[in-house]
C-alpha cells in the first residue's frame, strides 16, 4: 500500500508539472513573466520554509556555508529558469514546452560529467544527440525549410534556454554544495530565488502590485503550491523511498501528460510533436541509464521542476 501511495505521488507531480506549463500560457497572457514569477516563488518560499522548519528543521549553518553556490542557482536555475519558461510560453505551446523541457536530464547528465571532469559515455553522447535531434524537429515543426532558414519560433528558443538554466542548476549541488540535504537545497533556493524575483519585478514591472483577474490569480496560486511546494516535498519522498533511478523514470510522464491535457482540452497533436517526443524520451533513456552504474544520490537526480 505505501509503494501504491508514493507512485500515486510520483505521477501527480508529474502531472502538476505537465499542468505548469498551460496555467503559465494562460496567465502570461494578462501578467508579464516577471511578475508572475515573483509571485509564484515569494508564495512558494513563505509556505515551503516552515513546512520543512516543522518536517526537518532548518540546517542555518549549513545555508550560510554553501550560500555563494545558492545565490548562484536561485539565480541561474530559479530567476534565469523562470524568466525563460514564461517569456517563452508568450509565443509557444505547453506541448512543446515539455518536450523540450525533457531533454533536461540528459543535459544534468553531460554537464554533470562535464562539472566533475568524469569522461562522458558513449550512451550519454547519443543520448544527448538523439535529444537535441528531438527537440531540433519539435521546434522546426519538422520542416526542412525552417532549419535551413534557421527561423526558429523565439518561444521555443527562450524554452530551450530555461532548459539549459535547469539542468545548470541540477549540476551545482554534485560539485560545489557540501553536507546540505536536497530539500534544504531546495528551500534555500526557492526562498532565496522568490525574494530576487520578486525585487527584479517591482522595480521594473508595473504589474506587480496590479491585482489581475480571478483566474490568474489561482493559476499562480496552483503552479506554487502544486508545482513547486507539494510537487517537491513528494519528489524528495518518492526519491528516499523508491531511489533516484526510479523516481527519475517518471520525468518521461510530463510530456505525455502534457499532450494528454492539450487534448482534452481540443488541441491537436502535430506529427513532428509525436516525432519530437520519441526521440527525446529516447534520448533521455540512453543519457540517464547505464548498466552496472553506481547509484546516483537524490541531489544528483533532484530535477523538478518547481516545476518549474
Amino acid at each position: 500500500m505505501n509503494n501504491q501511495l508514493v507512485w500515486i505521488k510520483l505521477g501527480l507531480t508529474t502531472f502538476f508539472w505537465a499542468l505548469m506549463f498551460y496555467l503559465g500560457k494562460y496567465a502570461v497572457a494578462y501578467m508579464s513573466p516577471e511578475s508572475i514569477s515573483g509571485w509564484r516563488f515569494l508564495l512558494a518560499g513563505l509556505v515551503l520554509a516552515p513546512v520543512v522548519a516543522m518536517r526537518e528543521g532548518l540546517d542555518w549553518q549549513g545555508l550560510k556555508r554553501n550560500a555563494v553556490p545558492l545565490l548562484i542557482m536561485a539565480v541561474v536555475g530559479i530567476g534565469g529558469f523562470n524568466l525563460a519558461l514564461f517569456h517563452g510560453l508568450r509565443y509557444t505551446s505547453p506541448v512543446n514546452t515539455s518536450l523540450i523541457m525533457a531533454l533536461c536530464p540528459a543535459l544534468i547528465a553531460v554537464f554533470g560529467a562535464l562539472l566533475t571532469g568524469e569522461r562522458i559515455g558513449l550512451r550519454q553522447q547519443a543520448g544527448l544527440a538523439l535529444g537535441i535531434l528531438g527537440v531540433v524537429v519539435v521546434i522546426s515543426g519538422g520542416s526542412l525549410a525552417v532549419l535551413l532558414a534557421l527561423s526558429f519560433q523565439r518561444g521555443d528558443l527562450f524554452i530551450l534556454l530555461a532548459a539549459t538554466c535547469w539542468a545548470i542548476y541540477s549540476t551545482i549541488p554534485k560539485r560545489f554544495i557540501t553536507g546540505l540535504p536536497s530539500l534544504q537545497v531546495t528551500v534555500g533556493t526557492v526562498s532565496l530565488g522568490g525574494l530576487l524575483l520578486s525585487v527584479y519585478a517591482n522595480t521594473t514591472q508595473v504589474d506587480f502590485f496590479i491585482l489581475p483577474p480571478l483566474g490568474v490569480v489561482t493559476a499562480i496560486v496552483a503552479m506554487s503550491l502544486l508545482g513547486s511546494v507539494l510537487a517537491y516535498i513528494w519528489w524528495n519522498d518518492g526519491v528516499r523511498q523508491v531511489g533516484a533511478g526510479m523516481a527519475a523514470m517518471f520525468m518521461n510522464l510530463v510530456p505525455i501528460f502534457a499532450a494528454l491535457i492539450g487534448v482534452v482540452l481540443g488541441q491537436a497533436i502535430t506529427l513532428a510533436q509525436i516525432m519530437g517526443a520519441v526521440l527525446v524520451v529516447g534520448g533521455v533513456w540512453l543519457a540517464t541509464t547505464q548498466s552496472a552504474s553506481p547509484a546516483r544520490s537524490p541531489l544528483e537526480l533532484d530535477v523538478a521542476k518547481h516545476k518549474s
